[in-house]
């Protein structure tokens, strides 16, 4: 018998009830947990919480009360509402639980006798929003990035692990295993960093207590990054190990690929697995932060079903990458895509069955190209839908299930059944129509349930079926085979929203709380006609590739697809936008540009951006639906 898959997510910091950040997380995790055991798996789901450290310490001791009252409090946030959500974890973990403190104390132990873990003195940078050590190479990262301002000067005695023995041993597993980090991008920032060179990390600490106590030397605590990766070894049962995927965020991936495998190889118990680094949700370009003030949590969208948030989840950001969320995008994705979608497709087939056929599916006898065209489809979307869910690309395997669907309705108004059910000589046509329609939501519901349980079940009863959909496999499934008996009864699958009135009364997001400096407008330059402005050819672009010029922190060489070629571009935004979050972007391209060298780099073109008073890029972005070659007018 195989191992069951096991998944875990990131252990949450308590220092803040749960956002749509962490929301999104485990909503991945779970509906690749789901698509897992519809593959006929046994799975193993790990969540939880990470409970020690400085910032819980302090927190708790300005409000008087101890850190595991604190800790307690906040889990409370989290258990209640996955529990709410449906999630569908084996265990909920807590760096608290003893049987986690007695596993880190083993390791430690174990670790240390084997010269692993060492005595000796720290002295140098701290950052305390990370409650991590860094190296002169991260200052300057966090520099770069404004965050200078959390890193303090520390020297304490402090016990280290032997980190850098195992450079050449991740490089190593890196290159035989290709998997070990998705998306490619994210583990190419990985790999820099590990051949940039590694040194030992510390991981216990004397000026805190709120911590699992080094053993046999308890003025020591053991660090949080230590304590807190092996939640997934503690919560892991004897027949699953190792993980088969971990989800984490892109912030917390060098953890997660470099420190987690080397404590691993340290105590002779890695073997390989796969972590998926997820991108952010953004507010417009900012990062969502309670410091901020611009964080949503989930219980305001939550409003709108449970289905209809994990969907957009799903829908709307391709892992990996950034997404930026807007409250009208939400709103907008729901009412053109459940509303307007799956729901009226469901609506109008399940209406048409009752009126021609009193809820009994026909079977086709007779089907025409069209029919043909469109019962072949069906067998072509399915395994392709089933292929990128099982490479964890649900946003793009329900963008090719709902281009089906889209085409399904194009179907309904070329067959035009309204008309075929006035005359019994177009029975055999009818009934072709109606089945075609029946088998695509019947393997609809089967494909959406890890997504939307619940919306899949009631399309699934209201087809017939007094079944468990989720309990159902897709392996073996006859998309076109017979229905199980008469539809029942149709049921709405989800309500349109009044998106003027349900934006009028959602609680507005705050403001950041930072104040913007004013921007200095420029005079407008001389007027120019009309001839001279449409000399300028600008272009919808997509980024391919994107890198550093080496020794430059501003330059960005691109390869961007303009429609008509691929074009080199190097662009000055270097210190606004990682390359990593600019693949698969759309941008507007300035394409009858004379090409000029940068750096020794031949750039043809250039990309439009705007810019604040401090000369900060903001790059123009088309609308999502734009595609390369567009003539920008």
């Amino acid at each position: 018998m195989s191992k069951p898959f096991y998944i875990t997510t990131p252990i949450y910091y308590v220092n803040d009830r749960p956002h749509i950040g962490h929301t999104y997380t485990t909503v991945l995790a779970d509906v690749i947990a789901r698509f897992h055991r519809m593959r006929g798996e046994q799975v193993y789901f790990l969540t939880g919480t990470d409970e020690h450290g400085q910032k819980v310490e302090k927190a708790a001791a300005a409000r008087g009360i101890t850190p595991k009252a604190l800790a307690d409090e906040v889990v409370a946030n989290y258990t209640e509402l996955w529990k709410a959500m449906g999630m569908t974890h084996f265990r909920f973990i807590r760096t608290t639980d003893e049987d986690h403190k007695a596993q880190v104390q083993r390791l430690f132990k174990r670790l240390l006798d084997k010269g692993d873990i060492y005595k000796s003195v720290y002295k140098g940078l701290y950052s305390v929003s990370d409650e991590a050590y860094v190296t002169e190479m991260q200052a300057k990262e966090l520099q770069a990035q404004g965050l200078a301002h959390q890193l303090v000067e520390l020297e304490e005695e402090t016990y280290f692990f032997r980190l850098s023995a195992y450079q050449d041993r991740l490089l190593k597993h890196y290159e035989e295993h290709p998997e070990f980090v998705q998306p490619d991008f994210r583990f190419n920032e990985v790999k820099r960093f590990v051949e940039g060179g590694l040194q030992d990390l510390s991981i216990s600490r004397t000026s805190i207590s709120w911590g699992i106590p080094v053993p046999g030397d308890e003025k020591h605590v053991i660090y949080v990054w230590f304590d807190a990766l092996l939640n997934y070894l503690t919560g892991c049962p004897n027949d699953s190990w190792p993980p088969d995927l971990q989800i984490v965020g892109k912030d917390i991936l060098r953890f997660h690929a470099v420190y987690w495998p080397a404590f691993l190889m340290a105590a002779g118990m890695f073997q390989p697995t796969t972590i998926l680094a997820h991108g952010w949700w953004l507010m417009g370009e900012d990062k969502m932060s309670k410091s901020r003030g611009n964080v949503v949590r989930p219980d305001t969208l939550l409003r709108f079903g449970n289905d209809a948030l994990r969907f957009y989840f799903m829908r709307d950001m391709p892992v990996g990458h950034d997404r930026s969320f807007s409250f009208e995008g939400f709103m907008d994705r729901l009412n053109a895509d459940l509303a307007n979608g799956l729901g009226n497709l469901a609506s109008r087939t399940l209406s048409m069955l009752h009126r021609y056929r009193g809820g009994v599916v026909p079977l086709p006898t007779a089907l025409d190209a069209l029919d043909e065209a469109m019962a072949h489809q069906l067998l072509e979307v399915f395994p392709d839908y089933l292929e990128k869910a099982r490479g964890n690309d649900f946003h793009a395997a329900l963008d090719a299930l709902w281009t089906y669907l889209r085409a399904l309705d194009g179907y309904i108004v070329k067959a035009e059944p309204w008309k075929l059910a006035k005359d019994p000589a177009n029975d055999p046509k009818l009934d072709a129509v109606l089945a075609n329609l029946y088998r695509a939501l019947r393997a609809t519901a089967l494909l959406v349930a890890p997504v939307m349980p619940g919306m899949a079940q009631t399309l699934w009863e209201c087809l017939g079926h007094d079944t468990k959909v989720a309990e159902k496999t897709f392996h073996g499934f006859a998309l076109d085979g017979p229905a199980i008996g008469p539809i029942g009864d149709p049921k709405p699958l989800f309500q349109r929203i009044d998106k003027e009135k349900e934006l009028s009364e959602l609680e507005p997001v705050a403001a950041p709380a930072e104040v913007k400096p004013a921007l200095d407008v420029p005079e407008i330059r001389e007027t120019v006609d009309a001839d001279t402005f449409f000399k300028v050819d600008l272009r919808v672009g997509r980024i391919l590739e994107a890198e550093r010029v080496p020794k430059s922190d501003k330059l960005i060489r691109m390869k961007v697809d303009i429609g008509l070629e691929q074009r080199t571009i190097v662009g000055g935004i270097g210190k606004a936008y990682e390359p990593a979050d600019l693949l698969h972007r759309l941008v507007v391209v300035v394409a009858n540009l004379a090409p000029r060298r940068l750096m020794g780099i031949e750039s043809h073109g250039m990309l439009l951006a705007a810019s604040d008073n401090a000369s900060k890029p903001y790059l123009v972005a088309p609308p999502d639906d734009a595609q390369p070659g567009f003539l920008v007018k």
